[in-house]
């Protein structure tokens, strides 16, 4: 049973707190080596969450939670700890072995939960939201800026998302606001944070019939990096996709053409009525 409400990691949204896992579409693994630094010790659920250098061919910089495979020891672990290994990614499942002990990082670790710089923060109000590319269902890439409009509403979703006052009531509110606003420069996203399952066909077959010329289905499909990110700046968080048991919590945020947040919407029960109010103001200091 799929449970959304589990407690998200409460470290900071400055960081990636979710598991690795693949984008491959076949069985045959792949192997990739990796270097990091470790940042925090998940005893409980065997996982070591690593500031890890670039993965060439794979991933940009990042930090995130990797899984240990089940032979690793991982008392032998120490926060601090510069570390190499081996990532192993399978269709549906990803681990880590052959740890090398490099030494200890010169970084102080107050000073990395504390980077101002890190692309994975939270934005606030009249901050700039980065670029960031998705797959249409047509398997088109597209970006933000692409849309060039005047405001872009952003929703997250997951198509296998049993619960009707989330994912399925996020498309309902944005189906109303879309409807309203049909015949200004608003355009409406519905983007899915479930990159391995979401491809742009599922999302296709799903949801193709209820696009129209502002609202859109945006699959995160090999783009793992985008979807973290963007994520993260909106305030939204979700975890599961690896363990196909997704949790996630609701915020739909408004930016504006040159991707400045706007405004946003906490929670389940956000009111598309008081955000139809707020995008009709915004739109009139905007003309």
């Amino acid at each position: 049973m799929i449970n959304h409400h589990l407690p998200f990691y409460s470290i900071s949204m400055k960081i990636i707190l979710i598991s690795l896992l693949l984008l491959a579409s076949c069985n045959i693994p792949e192997k990739y080596k990796v270097t990091g630094v470790i940042k925090e010790i998940n005893i409980e659920k065997n996982k070591l969450l690593i500031d890890h250098d670039e993965i060439p061919g794979f991933m940009v910089k990042m930090v995130m939670y990797f899984n240990l495979d089940q032979s690793i020891n991982i008392d032998k672990f120490s926060i601090n700890d510069s570390v190499s290994f081996d990532l192993i990614i399978n269709k549906d499942f990803s681990y880590t072995l052959n740890y090398e002990n490099l030494g200890k990082s010169k970084i102080i670790i107050d000073d990395f939960w504390e980077d101002e710089d890190n692309q994975y923060n939270k934005k606030m109000m009249g901050e700039t939201i980065d670029d960031a590319k998705f797959l249409t269902i047509k398997n088109k890439e597209i970006k933000l800026s692409d849309l060039n409009s005047d405001l872009i509403v952003i929703s997250y979703i997951f198509s296998k998302c049993p619960m009707p006052n989330m994912c399925p009531a996020s498309i309902i509110k944005n189906q109303y606001l879309s409807d309203y606003f049909k015949d200004e420069n608003v355009s409406f996203l519905l983007i899915s944070f479930d990159y391995l399952y979401d491809t742009p066909l599922v999302l296709n077959n799903i949801y193709g019939t209820l696009e129209k010329d502002n609202l859109f289905f945006l699959s995160s499909y090999n783009h793992i990096n985008d979807i973290f990110m963007l994520t993260q700046q909106s305030g939204v968080a979700f975890w599961g996709v690896e363990e196909n048991n997704i949790g996630h919590s609701m915020r739909t945020i408004v930016i504006d053409k040159n991707l400045k947040l706007i405004s946003a919407y906490d929670d389940i029960d956000w009111n598309p009525g008081e955000a139809k109010k707020d995008i009709e103001k915004i739109l009139r200091i905007y003309k």
